[in-house]
């Protein structure tokens, strides 16, 4: 049976990242690798089995990255799978439908595109990356829904990892879309998604989270965001969300379980938005909302 794994990304400041790593690794997580951040940063990439006692250890490396300063908006969570699955899913990976219109395929699917859906092609590794996963699922059928009337003229694809979502944006009509990842292999794959798919030239990539700076004049104008993360993530992004958003805009948030829609639905009242709806697949949810 394949097995399964927790990703945490955590920024942190560079200087301090040898310290923080063996500090993490005290604490119960495997192996940490490092890797170049955004100027004068480093990112620490770690993974935890999700197995028994596997939310002891992200709550106890959560406390210890509290204590040294880090805000809980540095630190991204992602569930992959081992990377054999990839090998042994192969043969089994095929042209799939996702909501009215798209298909998403592997490459070496040489099928053909059912009549009337549109294709976007990727080479399945994360979990979250592939559309298979129900959050992925849930925040693709929001976007169909978005852009089923008038589709966003400025959308951002926070938290992009394979850059799945503002492609399928970019598929389904929207004219521009930003993609923010803080992992910078998350930006190059984004790219590289987007490149294989026709649609790089309406995608814009930026290796940093959600701030006025990052969207520069897009800050307080965009229509859409869509972000598929974790719940603490999410709640430390929600005033930044709304700043983002122009008035009328709208957001899809996703990658909670289905107890924490409540919670998630208060904390986006609480800033300002409005519920629209929630959604769920399996033991998984979506919230949408609106900024008046």
């Amino acid at each position: 049976m394949t097995k399964k794994w927790l990703e945490l990304i955590i920024e942190v400041r560079e200087a301090l990242a040898e310290d923080t790593a063996a500090r993490i690794l005290d604490v119960g997580a495997s192996a940490v690798e490092e890797r170049e951040g955004v100027e004068g940063a480093s990112l620490l990439i770690t993974h935890i089995a999700l197995e028994d006692g596997a939310t002891g250890k992200l709550r106890a490396i959560e406390a210890l990255l509290a204590t040294l300063g880090v805000e809980k908006s540095a630190i991204t969570l992602r569930n992959i799978e081992d990377q054999d699955w990839i090998a042994q899913s192969r043969g089994h990976f095929k042209g799939e439908a996702y909501g009215e219109k798209l298909w998403v395929k592997p490459p070496w699917d040489e099928g053909g595109t059912p009549e009337g859906r549109v294709a976007l092609t990727l080479e399945p590794g994360l979990a979250f990356g592939t559309g298979r996963h129900p959050s992925t699922r849930l925040v693709l059928l929001a976007i169909e829904s978005q852009c089923g009337g008038k589709p966003p003229g400025r959308m951002v694809d926070l938290g992009s990892g394979t850059g799945i979502l503002g492609v399928a944006a970019l598929l389904h009509g929207a004219e521009h879309v930003v993609a923010l990842d803080l992992d910078p292999k998350a930006v190059e794959e984004t790219k590289t998604l987007a490149e294989r798919n026709g649609v790089s030239d309406r995608m814009t990539t930026r290796n940093t989270s959600l701030s006025a700076g990052a969207l520069k004049d897009w800050w307080g104008r965009v229509d859409f965001i869509a972000a598929n993360i974790f719940l603490d993530t999410l709640r430390e992004l929600a005033p930044l969300v709304h700043g983002a958003l122009a008035p009328g805009g709208r957001a899809v948030l996703s990658g909670i379980g289905y107890e924490q829609v409540e919670t998630l639905a208060r904390i986006y009242k609480e800033a300002g938005f409005t519920l629209d709806r929630t959604n769920r697949i399996e033991e998984w949810s979506s919230v949408e909302v609106a900024k008046p």
